[in-house]
């Protein structure tokens, strides 16, 4: 006897997977409510008849196993596979698309099986359709996220050896597939009453990558493993390698902040200033578009690191300076606001950025001396301002507090 049975996966999800776990609690519970009566009652009762087919029944036999066995191997898959899958298309979506994918499959299996009596009159029930879907998916979008394997080689129920193995997604989904897909020809080729339903299992694989095509999720997962791939290059100092992948996946994806933001550090491990600091740029001004200003001030910091004096755009600057503001960080707040009015006269942000020195050094700082000179020299660059009457009062205070 040689047993294999998959028992986890090396891939965490980022919530908690409330609709796959509800799902899997919905066929327990159906299960035991069912338990006590005759379980070929309730096959025939609530089973999927291809030579008579029902929409009640077609939803009804996703949540209804023939026996324990049959749950448990179904519900092990589902709660696998379905958090991950859970949390690429989101919670509500997740939901439409499992129902989505049961009724693909038992679309298929009808149609397949229709033709002949022997199938065509044995009900079907169970998840594995709707689940196969949920395979369908995961192989598309985490193909090379590892599959945890139990194997085991025995006589009968003694176990001989044993071990474990990873095999990657694409790899191990595509072996079950293409088990699936030759049950179904044999199924075609000598049609017989009971068994598997193989088309079942093929028409909700094939729905969930289609729609995993259709969502462009292998380009996602594309990207998510070139960009994994080259944190481990920078990790091992192979930064041209790391260079080279990163470069790949701003090809694809022009606008990934986190793309530019590796690439920039992977050239400033090369001191490559030049090529280092337009990726900088352009990180933090993806970040700032988007409203992540804490994600835009780590890069900051982290340029500033490797390069003392760098230097960004106006508008770049001055909001950077205003979230250093916020959050209490006033050393590198005036670093900015100066680098603005110094760096850009004339502009509304060095005008504006002049006033805020002024009066980070009077509030925050406790220079009066220092916040007079910028409220002093406010006055004599924009005497026009509609800020000048702030500042006028302002210079009161700060004269106030040198005396």
């Amino acid at each position: 006897m040689f047993f294999l049975l998959p028992y986890g996966n090396d891939r965490r999800t980022r919530r908690f997977p409330a609709v796959t776990y509800g799902l899997i609690a919905a066929n327990v519970l159906m299960f035991l409510v069912l338990l006590p009566l005759d379980r070929a009652a309730v096959i025939n009762s609530f089973g999927l008849l291809p030579a008579h087919p029902a929409l009640r029944n077609m939803l009804a036999s996703m949540f209804v196993h023939a026996n324990i066995y049959h749950l448990a191997w179904n519900m092990l898959f589902l709660w696998l596979f379905g958090p991950n899958v859970e949390d690429a298309i989101g919670r509500l979506e997740y939901a439409i698309f499992y129902v989505g994918s049961g009724l693909a499959a038992s679309l298929l299996h009808l149609v397949m099986v229709y033709g002949y009596p022997a199938a065509a009159n044995v009900p079907v029930v169970g998840a594995s359709g709707a689940i196969a879907g949920t395979l369908g998916i995961f192989a598309m979008r985490y193909y090379k996220t590892r599959i945890k394997v139990f194997w085991c080689v025995g006589i009968l129920i003694y176990p001989l050896r044993w071990g474990t193995f990873t095999v990657p997604a694409v790899l191990g989904l595509g072996v079950w597939f293409a088990g699936q897909l030759a049950g179904g020809i044999r199924s075609v080729a000598h049609p017989s009453a009971g068994g598997t339903a193989y088309w079942a299992h093929i028409g909700g694989m094939v729905f969930g990558m289609a729609l995993a095509s259709a969502m462009r999720m292998l380009s996602e997962g594309s990207k998510e493993y070139l960009m994994a791939d080259a944190k481990t290059s920078l990790e091992r100092g192979t930064t041209w390698d790391a260079a080279e992948r990163l470069q790949s996946l701003l090809d694809r994806d022009p606008s990934n902040p986190d793309a530019h933001a590796e690439l920039a550090k992977t050239f400033s491990m090369q001191n490559n200033r030049d090529r280092a600091m337009p990726h900088y740029q352009r990180c933090i001004e993806l970040c700032l578009a988007r409203g992540d200003r804490e994600k835009a001030a780590a890069h900051y910091a982290d340029m500033t690191r490797y390069f003392r004096d760098a230097e960004l755009d106006v508008r770049s600057e001055f909001h950077l300076a205003r979230y250093f503001t916020e959050i209490a960080c006033y050393d590198p707040a005036m670093k900015l606001f100066q680098g603005v009015f110094f760096g850009h006269p004339g502009t509304p942000e060095a005008e504006v950025s002049l006033m805020k020195a002024g009066d980070l050094l009077l509030d925050c700082l406790d220079e009066p001396q220092r916040a007079a000179w910028c409220y002093e020299r406010f006055l004599c660059e924009y005497p026009n301002s509609s800020y000048r009457a702030m500042v006028e009062k302002s210079l009161v205070e700060a004269r106030k507090k040198i005396r």
